[in-house]
């Protein structure tokens, strides 16, 4: 439901990485990063997880992306 929306904001903002995982085939990664529903998406910077969000809440998406873009500094960017 939420993929073309996601597939959307990746190429919206390439300066951003998006990765999708198949937790039922990858069930030790859903356990490590404790996803108990899907879709759950996670905000990394430097490695550390910075937000997190779960359910395919497109405009919470949509914000925290933008939220995510505007506290990076211009040489960042």
């Amino acid at each position: 439901m939420i993929a073309p929306f996601y597939c959307e904001l990746s190429e919206k903002y390439p300066s951003l990485m998006f990765l999708t995982v198949d937790v039922d085939e990858l069930t030790e990664f859903s356990t490590t990063w404790d996803i108990k529903a899907t879709p759950t998406f996670f905000f990394l910077r430097d490695g550390q997880q910075i937000d997190k969000l779960v359910g395919a809440n497109k405009p919470e998406l949509q914000k925290k992306i933008t939220a995510i873009l505007d506290s990076v500094t211009p040489h960042q960017k």
